[in-house]
C-alpha cells in the first residue's frame, strides 16, 4: 500500500478499509483498527464483508455496480468482540496509478446514537392520563383514532394536555417509530413562518421545515388561531392534495404525514369572528377532542396530585409520603388557571424542596397562600 496514502489516512479522526476491485481488504487506518478491533495485517486479502460485518454488506454491498458506488447512510457492524456498533457507511471510488481503489468512510455513531436516545427520551411529551369519565371517554376512543391517518382537531384552554394527547395518539398509532414534530403557530413574521412550515429554496438547496421533518410521522400544529389568512390555503391544500410549496419554490413536494392541530377557543367562535376559514375549520375536525379544564375533572385532581408526586419523587430520588392536610387544603382552594401544567409545576416545586415525608404548606410556592377558593366541577 502507498505508504503516503496511508500517513494521510492513518491521520483521520474516522475509519476507513481500503479495498481492491476485488472487494478484498488492502489495509485499514489506525481508526478502523480501534473500531473494529483487528490489526491491519490481520485482515489483508480478507473479502470486506468478512471484516466490516456490516448489514449492508450483506443486504446491498455499496460497491456491487460496475459504476458510481451507491449512497451511503446509516447502518452497523458487528467488531471483534460481537459488539454491534452504529455507524455511517460511506463508499468512495478513486483510481491509483492507473487502478481502482476502493474505500469505506466509517464514522462510529455510538456516542451520537446515545446522546439522540436521551434528548429524545428527556424531551419527549408524556402520554395522557386521567380517570373522571370525560377523560375516560377520550382515553377509550385513542386505539381507534390512532389506527385511522384523519386529521385531528384538539381544543381545551391552557395547560389541560392538548400536546400530550397529540403525542399520545402518535404513539399509539402505526407511525409511532416516526417523528413527532410540534410547532406553535404563535405571532411571527409570515415569511418566516412560512420557511417554518413548508422550507425555504436557498441557493438551490431546501432548507427544510417542519412539513419535511414530520415526513412519515405526524406534525402537531398548536395555537392555529395565530396562522394568517394565506397560511389556511396552503394547509387545505396539503389536507386536500398531500403536497406544500417551500418558499421561494414554483415546485410542489409530497409529504406523507398526519396532521393534528389545537387551538384554545371555540373553533365556531373562530370561524364567526372570521379569524380561520370555516372550511378549513371542518377539515382540521374530522377528529375533534374537547379537554375538559382540571375544575371540571372531580376525581381527576386526587389521582393527578398523587401521580405527580410519585413522579418527581423518583425523579429527584427522594422519600416522600404525600400531601398534608393543611397543604392539601390550599391546593383545593387553588383555582388552577393553568390546569394540569400549572398542578405539575406545583408538584415539582414542592418536592424540590420538601426534604422527606409529607408535603407540608412551607414546601408550596408563596403565591398559594393568597388564592381564592375554586369551583370544584362535577365527578
Amino acid at each position: 500500500m502507498n505508504a503516503p496514502l496511508m500517513e494521510l489516512l492513518d491521520a483521520l479522526p474516522v475509519g476507513c478499509l481500503v479495498l481492491d476491485s476485488a472487494r478484498q481488504v488492502q489495509a485499514l487506518n489506525t481508526a478502523m483498527e480501534a473500531l473494529l478491533g483487528y490489526s491491519r495485517d490481520e485482515v489483508i486479502g480478507l473479502p470486506c464483508r468478512h471484516v466490516l460485518r456490516s448489514r449492508r454488506c450483506v443486504r446491498d454491498c455499496p460497491h456491487a455496480t460496475d459504476g458510481m458506488p451507491s449512497p451511503g447512510g446509516r447502518t452497523d457492524c458487528l467488531s471483534r468482540h460481537r459488539r454491534i456498533i452504529p455507524i455511517t457507511l460511506t463508499p468512495v471510488r478513486l483510481a491509483l496509478h492507473g487502478r481502482p481503489l476502493l474505500l469505506d468512510i466509517v464514522e462510529d455513531l455510538s456516542t451520537i446514537q446515545s446522546l439522540e436516545a436521551r434528548i429524545s427520551q428527556h424531551g419527549a411529551e408524556e402520554p395522557l392520563i386521567g380517570r373522571c369519565p370525560a377523560m375516560a371517554r377520550i382515553l377509550d376512543l385513542i386505539p381507534t383514532v390512532a389506527a385511522h391517518d384523519a386529521p385531528v382537531l384538539i381544543t381545551g384552554e391552557t395547560g389541560t394536555g392538548k400536546g400530550r394527547l397529540a403525542y399520545t395518539i402518535h404513539k399509539a398509532s402505526p407511525r409511532c417509530r416516526e417523528p413527532f414534530v410540534r410547532f406553535s403557530c404563535g405571532p411571527m413574521a409570515e415569511d418566516l413562518l412560512e420557511a417554518e412550515l413548508f422550507g425555504r429554496m436557498s441557493g438551490g438547496q431546501l432548507q427544510p421545515g417542519r412539513f419535511h421533518q414530520a415526513q412519515g410521522g405526524t406534525l402537531y400544529l398548536a395555537e392555529i388561531e395565530a396562522l394568517p389568512p394565506t397560511m389556511h390555503l396552503r394547509l387545505l391544500r396539503f389536507l386536500d392534495e398531500g403536497t406544500i410549496q417551500p418558499h421561494g419554490s414554483h415546485q410542489a413536494v409530497r409529504v406523507h404525514l398526519r396532521l393534528m392541530a389545537s387551538t384554545l377557543q371555540d373553533p365556531e367562535r373562530l370561524v364567526a369572528a372570521e379569524k380561520i376559514r370555516a372550511d378549513l375549520i371542518h377539515r382540521l375536525a374530522t377528529i375533534h377532542f374537547h379537554l375538559p379544564p382540571l375544575r371540571e375533572r372531580g376525581e381527576d385532581f386526587a389521582f393527578l396530585l398523587e401521580h405527580f408526586v410519585g413522579h418527581f419523587a423518583r425523579r429527584l430520588k427522594k422519600t416522600i409520603t404525600g400531601v398534608a392536610p393543611k397543604a392539601m387544603a390550599i391546593l383545593l382552594r387553588h383555582p388552577f388557571a393553568g390546569n394540569v401544567r400549572e398542578l405539575k409545576n406545583i408538584v415539582e416545586f414542592a418536592v424540590l424542596v420538601c426534604p422527606e415525608g409529607a408535603i407540608r404548606p412551607e414546601h408550596l410556592p408563596g403565591n398559594l397562600l393568597h388564592t381564592q377558593p375554586r369551583r370544584r366541577g362535577k365527578d
